[in-house]
């Protein structure tokens, strides 16, 4: 997808690898800069990459998020970011989205937030035994 998109920043969440396996994927990435929260051991994990293109500046780092401010160098604009990994536990995910909304940065800035926030919206969208009901507010 990135050979085909050629996105100038993306995110990775759950990597499954750390330390210098993930050093050393990050540096063959083709992109110049990077930003890591470390997995614990194979859960969790968040990578921010991005080309020079791209200015991008972390304001604040959990286990289940980076957030900041990108600046597109080229189109001169800059949006909040927040890039998600969410827990899997209930307790935990709780916690995140009260974070997500100390984050907000108000009306008149963009705000692009996403990746994996191990919540599902409705009940259709849950494989297994264990079929609960879930929703995502």
């Amino acid at each position: 997808m990135v050979k085909v998109q050629k996105p100038n920043i993306v995110t990775v969440v759950e990597p499954r690898i750390s330390g210098a396996k993930a050093d050393k994927f990050i540096r063959l990435s083709g992109f110049d800069f990077s930003y890591k929260v470390e997995a614990t051991g194979f859960s969790g994990g968040i990578w921010v990459l991005w080309k020079p293109t791209i200015r991008f500046d972390v304001l604040a780092v959990s286990s289940q998020f980076v957030h900041g401010w990108v600046f597109d160098v080229l189109e001169k604009k800059t949006v909040a970011m927040t890039f998600v990994y969410a827990s899997p536990n209930s307790s935990k995910r709780a916690a995140l989205w009260n974070y997500l909304r100390a984050l907000d940065p108000g009306r008149n800035i963009g705000w692009v937030i996403g990746a994996d926030f191990n919540a599902i919206a409705c009940t259709s969208e849950r494989r297994g035994i264990a079929k609960k009901r879930w929703r995502l507010w």
